[in-house]
């Protein structure tokens, strides 16, 4: 690995560092004298050559060749702990970092790195462009000048921001928000999800509400780089007569440790049981399933309609408004720090780097049974809820069956946290989650849904385990084979 220096003579203050790892940015022709040649990655020093105006910077710009120089469409997942290496090695002689790199790839290395750089308080902008440098029409040359400037806070009035960014033709974006919308406009990215994090016109403006600011206390010495990610995860697109049989043998991939399932809508998918069969298959061979929609722009409500019912009772986890993008790489880092598969699949839901719009957070709760009155040991939630942040609350209780009858109705009502309820308990109590009714026949297994909203933001306490009451409003008595708790917190 070689390091360029651009002439900083007469410069003062720490510059900015240029990693350059290939991509159509530096790209020339094969023959330089057949301008019909096959593009291949040129050197740093070509692409140096073709932009002097890096030494038309009053700050000094550096640049750092990394390995040989090669096309996005061959990036693996240890290229981005390579990367995130060298900003380690060199995080405290630069303000900041611009990372040139192709475009095919590109938004799966912003996420990537994103993750992989912990306690990051500098800025590190990603880019490249839809032609080569040395292009007449290139839009390089305006994407690397406004990337160093935002990487350059120390320099420049330009608001530090400390976050993973991408920055193409005139717009920023959170780096694990962005999708590729084009193979060759130079408006060809997109963050349908999230507001963009600056734009770039006469000034550049930088939206300082929506950036991720440095924690209060953070320094320098704070930074590290997490060196493992465990590649051993897949994505995979649902389709109308996608096979049972296929996705069994998907899942029956010994190395394979998750899957992010890329699904219809608000999250929906296939209904007939051959199909939740084999995704149940997989939950239970300790496969992690994550459930991400295909659309551009949404969130996944797994429960909200009953195509996506089955995905909860099978035990596939919810992806909110991730991009699948960033539902791999950041799946991928998780276990790559070795957390086992049950805190994977709490911590995917948990918002990390601004990759989600909510955290969900929850408490499971086993085998149950109510002839009146049935409670759960007190139980601590997963992770650590701000009460003044919940947005809503649910609880799903599944697998509902009645079991001295063959048919009839079930009628639970449930309480939060409150130990002394029984069937005399009044239903006006702020505890009160709420009541549902159904009808039952031999052989089915219902799942009840709660809005639990209003009395999780009365009575739930953060700092204390949950307790959750459930009542049979009916003489025979009630099983169900799982409770679920879900706190969902507006980032």
């Amino acid at each position: 690995m070689d390091t360029n220096k651009a002439a900083d003579s007469g410069k003062r203050g720490r510059g900015v560092l240029v990693i350059y790892t290939g991509g159509t940015i530096g790209m020339v022709h094969q023959d330089s004298s057949n301008p019909l040649s096959p593009l291949v990655p040129g050197a740093w020093e070509e692409l140096e050559a073709e932009f002097p105006q890096l030494k038309n910077f009053e700050f000094p710009v550096e640049g750092y060749q990394w390995k040989r120089p090669i096309d996005s469409s061959n990036i693996v997942p240890q290229d981005w702990i390579d990367i995130a290496q060298v900003i380690q090695d060199n995080y405290k002689k630069y303000q900041g970092f611009v990372i040139l790199h192709g475009t095919d790839t590109m938004a799966y290395t912003t996420a990537a790195l994103s993750f992989l750089l912990e306690s990051l308080t500098k800025p590190v902008i990603v880019t490249g462009s839809q032609l080569p440098i040395a292009e007449l029409r290139s839009d390089a040359a305006q994407n690397l000048i406004t990337s160093i400037m935002m990487a350059a806070p120390e320099s420049t009035s330009i608001p530090l921001i400390p976050e993973v960014c991408l920055f193409f033709r005139d717009k920023l974006y959170r780096g694990n928000r962005v999708r590729k919308i084009s193979s060759s406009g130079y408006s060809g990215f997109d963050s349908p999800n999230y507001s963009i994090l600056g734009e770039a016109g006469e000034k550049i403006e930088i939206n300082e509400k929506v950036i991720n600011r440095v924690k209060t206390g953070l320094t320098e010495d704070d930074f590290y780089v997490h060196r493992s990610l465990d590649p051993n995860v897949a994505s995979l697109e649902i389709f109308p007569g996608i096979q049972p049989n296929i996705l069994k043998a998907i899942f029956d991939i010994e190395e394979l440790k998750g899957v992010v399932l890329k699904t219809y809508g608000a999250g929906n998918t296939p209904t007939y049981p051959q199909f939740l069969e084999a995704i149940g298959y997989g939950v239970d061979k300790g496969k992690i399933i994550i459930d991400v929609t295909q659309c551009n722009r949404g969130m996944v409500e797994i429960g909200l309609y009953e195509a996506s019912a089955g995905l909860l009772d099978k035990g596939v986890v919810s992806g909110l408004d991730m991009t699948p993008e960033a539902a791999l790489t950041k799946m991928g880092v998780l276990l790559g720090q070795g957390y086992n598969a049950n805190d994977v699949r709490n911590l995917m839901q948990i918002n990390q780097r601004g990759e989600q719009s909510m955290s969900i957070y929850n408490v499971e709760f086993k085998d149950g049974k109510a002839e009146l009155v049935f409670k759960y040991p007190p139980t601590k939630v997963s992770g650590d809820v701000d009460r003044e942040k919940i947005n809503l609350a649910n609880v799903r209780v599944q697998g509902v069956t009645l079991l001295e009858s063959k048919e009839g109705e079930i009628s639970l009502s449930l309480f939060l946290n409150l130990p002394s309820a029984n069937e005399k308990t009044s239903e006006n109590v702020p505890q009160f989650i709420g009541s549902r009714s159904q009808k039952w026949k031999k052989g089915d297994k219902l799942s009840l849904i709660f809005d639990a909203t209003t009395a999780t933001k009365r009575v739930f306490d953060p700092g204390r385990p949950v307790i959750i009451s459930v009542i049979s409003r009916k003489d025979s008595p009630v099983v169900w084979e799982r409770l679920t708790f879900f706190i969902y917190e507006s980032v």
